[in-house]
C-alpha cells in the first residue's frame, strides 16, 4: 500500500514503471498490514496506466536490486539505494484505494512530460525525415539520449565531448541568455524580468530531469541575479559553494554520483585555473599597448576581439579538461586527450545550436510555422556537423584510452575470465601475458553493459584475437564492436559465415568489412591449432576438437567451435553451446576430452549437457551458464547431481557471477566475483 508517482528515465516518463512511497506492507495474502516507510520501484502490469494520484494497493513479487555480476559493471543496487529505492516490485495487480486531489509532485511530473512533448514536437517540425539529426537535437535540449542511439553517444563520449550531447550547465546558461534578450525586447521591468527568468530556468532544469549540472546552473543563475537585491556582488566560487550546499541539503546522496562530482569539479576548475591562464595570454589578446584604442582600426579591434575569444575558449577548455581528468580516471579509468581539441570546435557549434533551438521554440510559441521550419533545418545541419566532427575526432589515434589503475599483487601469468551474461549469452576474456583475447563477445547490450566496462576497469585498449564459436547473436552479436578494438585476428569455424544466415546476422555483417580466409580472418576445423601466446614457461594455444567440414548442421549451436585450451600443463574444455549432436559426435569419434576445467553454455533448442561428456572429461571444475527464468536456458539437474556425486566443483554463473581462473605453473585458482567462492586445483599432468 502506498502513493504512486510516475517514473522518469532522465526527463521522460516511463509508462511501464512507477515510484511508490510505501506506507503499509504485508507478506502473503492472509497477513496483516504493517506500517512501513520505504520507497520502491514498481514494474506495472502491461495494461495499467498511471493517470491519477492516490493511495494504491499493489500485489506482486518483491525483490532487492541486483548486485553486479562482473568486474567494472554498473552497480545498479548501489545506485538504487543512493536514489532512495530499496526494492523492486513486479506488480500483478494495481488497485486505486483512495484518490488524492492535492498531489503537487504528481501533477508537476505530468506537467513536465507535457512540456517535454511540446518541446520535442517543436524542435522536430519540418525535419521529421532526418531522424538522427532530430535525435541529437532532442538529446541536447532534453537529455533524451536514447533516441540518438548508442553509436552516436559513443562518438561524443570517445571524443571527450559527451557534456555537449546531454543537458548541462551550458544549455541552461544559453537558455537564460536567450530568455533575457526576449524579456528586454518585450520591455519587461527589471524586477519582473528577473523573476520570470529564474522561474523559466528552474522549470527547464526540472523538465530535463533535474540533472546535477542543470540544477547547479539554475541555482547559480538565481544567486547571480538575486545578489543585487541584497547589495551583494556575485562571485563564481561563492555561488558554486552555495549551490553545492543547497543541493546536498536536499539530497546528500548526490555527493557520491559521478555526474554531481563532474559538474561541480569541472566548474570549480574553470573558475580556479582559467583566469590566471587568460592573464598569462593577455599580451597576445589585447591591442598594442602603444596604440590608443580610439585610433585603432576596425580590423585591429576585430582581431583583438577574436584573439580574446579564442584565448577564452582555449583556457576554459584546458581548465575543464584538467578538472575532469582526476574524476574521469577515478570513475572510468579513461583519458581523452582529443577532447582538448574537439571542444574548441564542438562547444561553439553547440552554443549556436542551443540558441537556434531557443529561436525555434519562440517561433513555435508565436505560431510562425514557416520560419520555425527554416530554423529547424539550420539546426539539423548543425547537429549533422557535430556528429561528423565527434566521430572524426574519436577515430583519431590515441583519441582516448584507458589505464589500469588497480593496485593489486602481481597477477598470474595467464587468466581466463568467464563472464555472466543473461539470456543465454556468453563471452570469456583470456589474457596470456600481454596478449588479450576474447572467446565470444556476447550481444551488443552485453558488450556495452559488461565487456566494455570490464576492459575499462582492466585498462585494456586493444585485442589481439577474437574467437567466435557460432552464429548465435547472444554469443557473437557484438563481433563488429570487438573488431574495432584494435582490429584483432578473427577465428571462426570452417562453416562461418554460414551461407544461409540472413544478411543482418553479426558474422555476415563482419564479412562485409573483413575478408574471409585472409590474414585477418582464419577459419578452423577439428585437429587445427590456434596459436595464442604466453611465455616459454607457460605457452598457450587452443586445439580445435569440433567441427569437421562435414559437420554442417542446420542449427548454429550444432556446428559451433569446441576447443581444448592448453595453458601450460592445464587443459580447459570450452564447449560453447554444444548440444546433443555435437556431444555425441565428440564421444563417437573418441575425442580426447580429458581436462581440468569444463566451460559450457546451454543449448537453447536441444537436449544438452550429457553426463557422458563429464565422464570422459574427468574435470575437477565445471563452469556453466544458467538462467532459471527460462526453462530452455536452465542448468539441467542431472549435471548438478553428477557434480555432487563425483566431487566436481560447480560454478553456476547465475549464483557465482563471473569466474576468474588464474593459471600458474602448479595449477589454477578459481574465484567467483559475486559470492567469493574459491577453489584451487592441480593440473591433470601433475596428478
Amino acid at each position: 500500500m502506498g502513493r504512486l508517482y510516475p517514473w522518469t528515465e532522465g526527463s521522460e516518463i516511463d509508462q511501464s514503471q512507477a515510484l511508490c512511497d510505501v506506507t503499509e506492507l504485508r507478506w502473503g495474502r492472509t497477513g496483516l498490514f504493517l506500517p512501513v516507510r520505504a520507497r520502491i520501484k514498481v514494474a506495472l502490469p502491461r495494461e495499467f496506466r498511471l493517470t491519477q494520484p492516490g493511495i494504491y494497493e499493489l500485489e506482486g513479487n518483491l525483490s532487492l536490486p541486483r548486485a553486479p555480476q562482473n568486474p567494472g559493471q554498473f552497480d545498479s543496487a548501489e545506485y538504487s539505494l543512493r536514489s532512495g529505492c530499496v526494492a523492486v516490485v513486479r506488480a500483478d495487480s494495481v488497485i486505486l484505494k483512495k484518490l488524492e486531489r492535492w498531489a503537487p509532485s504528481f501533477h508537476l511530473l505530468l506537467w513536465a512530460e507535457i512540456s517535454r512533448q511540446w518541446i520535442s514536437q517543436a524542435l522536430a517540425r519540418g525535419i521529421e525525415d532526418r531522424e538522427q539529426d532530430t535525435a541529437v537535437l532532442l538529446a541536447m535540449a532534453l537529455g533524451a539520449s536514447d533516441a540518438a542511439g548508442e553509436e552516436i553517444e559513443d562518438a561524443f563520449r570517445d571524443s571527450g565531448t559527451l557534456h555537449i550531447f546531454a543537458v548541462s550547465g551550458l544549455h541552461v546558461v544559453m537558455l537564460a541568455a536567450v530568455v533575457a534578450f526576449v524579456l528586454r525586447w518585450l520591455g519587461l521591468g527589471k524586477g519582473r524580468a528577473v523573476f520570470c527568468l529564474i522561474a523559466i530556468v528552474f522549470g527547464y532544469a526540472y523538465i530535463t530531469g533535474w540533472r546535477p549540472s542543470a540544477a547547479r546552473a539554475a541555482f547559480m543563475i538565481m544567486l547571480v541575479l538575486a545578489a543585487p537585491w541584497w547589495n551583494r556582488r556575485s562571485a563564481v566560487q561563492n555561488s558554486l559553494g552555495a549551490a553545492v550546499l543547497i543541493l546536498l541539503a536536499y539530497d546528500s546522496h548526490q555527493l557520491f554520483l559521478p555526474g554531481f562530482q563532474l559538474s561541480f569539479g569541472v566548474l570549480w576548475a574553470i573558475a580556479f585555473f582559467a583566469p590566471p591562464l587568460l592573464a598569462a595570454l593577455r599580451p597576445w589578446t589585447e591591442l598594442d599597448p602603444f596604440l590608443p584604442p580610439a585610433i585603432a582600426s576596425r580590423w585591429q579591434h576585430f582581431s583583438a576581439d577574436s584573439r580574446q575569444w579564442l584565448a577564452s575558449l582555449v583556457c576554459v577548455s584546458l581548465a575543464a579538461w584538467v578538472g575532469s581528468l582526476p574524476l574521469m580516471l577515478g570513475h572510468f579509468q579513461t583519458v581523452t586527450p582529443v577532447g582538448l581539441l574537439a571542444n574548441l570546435f564542438l562547444v561553439p557549434i553547440s552554443g549556436i545550436s542551443i540558441g537556434v533551438s531557443c529561436a525555434s521554440l519562440v517561433c513555435a510559441a508565436a505560431g510562425a510555422t514557416g520560419l520555425q521550419v527554416l530554423v529547424n533545418g539550420l539546426n539539423a545541419f548543425l547537429a549533422w556537423l557535430m556528429v561528423l566532427l565527434a566521430s572524426w575526432f574519436s577515430s583519431l589515434p590515441l583519441a582516448n584510452f584507458t589505464l589500469d589503475l588497480r593496485f593489486e599483487k602481481a597477477p598470474p601469468p595467464v587468466e581466463l575470465r568467464v563472464f555472466h551474461l543473461s539470456g543465454g549469452g556468453a563471452a570469456s576474456h583470456l589474457r596470456a601475458g600481454d596478449s588479450q583475447w576474447l572467446l565470444d563477445t556476447g550481444n551488443v547490450r552485453a558488450w556495452r553493459g559488461v565487456l566494455r566496462p570490464f576492459f575499462r576497469h582492466q585498462g585494456i585498449n586493444q585485442l589481439e584475437g577474437v574467437i567466435l564459436s557460432h552464429g548465435d547473436m547472444a554469443h557473437v552479436g557484438a563481433a563488429d564492436l570487438a573488431y574495432r578494438l584494435g582490429k584483432p585476428r578473427l577465428c571462426t569455424s570452417v562453416h562461418e559465415p554460414w551461407q544461409f544466415d540472413p544478411p543482418f546476422a553479426a558474422i555476415q555483417q563482419l564479412a562485409k568489412k573483413v575478408p574471409v580466409d585472409s590474414l585477418a580472418w582464419h577459419r578452423y576445423q577439428a585437429e587445427d591449432r590456434i596459436e595464442i601466446q604466453g611465455s616459454d614457461a607457460m605457452p598457450v594455444h587452443a586445439e580445435v576438437l569440433y567441427p569437421l567440414l562435414q559437420d554442417d548442421a542446420e542449427k548454429a549451436d550444432d556446428r559451433g567451435l569446441v576447443l581444448m585450451l592448453h595453458v601450460g600443463k592445464m587443459r580447459v574444455l570450452w564447449l560453447a553451446d554444444a548440444g546433443f549432436i555435437t556431444e555425441k559426435k565428440l564421444l563417437d569419434r573418441c575425442t580426447d576430452l580429458t581436462c581440468d576445467v569444463v566451460v559450457r553454455g546451454q543449448h537453447s533448442a536441444d537436449f544438452s549437457g550429457l553426463t557422458e561428456i563429464l565422464v570422459h572429461a574427468k574435470p575437477k571444475v565445471l563452469i556453466t551458464s544458467n538462467d532459471s527464468r527460462f526453462p530452455e536456458e536452465t542448468l539441467p539437474m542431472r549435471l548438478r547431481d553428477y557434480c555432487t556425486l563425483n566431487q566436481i566443483h560447480l560454478f553456476d554463473l547465475e549464483i557465482t557471477g563471473s569466474v576468474n581462473v588464474g593459471f600458474t605453473a602448479a595449477g589454477a585458482e578459481l574465484k567467483a566475483f559475486r559470492n567469493g567462492q574459491t577453489v584451487s586445483i592441480v593440473s591433470s599432468a601433475s596428478r
